[in-house]
């Protein structure tokens, strides 16, 4: 078995990576084999260019786009257990998850019917967002 863990945070052994770190731990303990992605460390990346490479033979389901989510994007195919964590920005994900989250959607769709996902396989998710507001901030 294979644990994720996706720090989607610039920031490298903060709130965010420390409880996707944590996780990793937790599974580590369970006897998962796991690996550790800070997104902003890989290389440069984009969210989706809908260039439909994932729709095409031999890549359906697959992202075809060579960039530094490349590899985060295979590990998260082969693992059982994903693990992102993400900052808490103006109320939402960051702008690198939510990179993240299109190129593993838009590459999953079919557009057809009879199938609307290439990869049916089941994953166990977890989701842990942070934020870094003080104590006064938050009354």
């Amino acid at each position: 078995m294979k644990a994720a863990g996706i720090n989607c945070s610039p920031r490298v052994n903060c709130n965010t990576d420390q409880m996707v770190c944590s996780a990793l731990k937790g599974c580590a303990e369970a006897g998962f084999e796991t690996a550790h992605y800070n997104l902003y460390q890989n290389g440069r990346f984009t969210g989706c260019l809908s260039c439909f490479g994932c729709k095409r033979s031999p890549h359906e389901g697959e992202c075809v786009v060579n960039d530094g989510m490349k590899e985060i994007l295979e590990a998260v195919r082969e693992a059982d257990v994903v693990i992102f964590g993400t900052p808490n920005y103006l109320g939402d994900v960051s702008a690198g998850f939510r990179s993240l989250y299109e190129r593993m959607q838009f590459s999953n769709l079919t557009y057809q019917k009879e199938q609307r996902w290439y990869n049916t396989y089941d994953k166990e998710i977890l989701l842990v967002m942070s934020s870094n507001a003080s104590e006064e901030l938050i009354r």
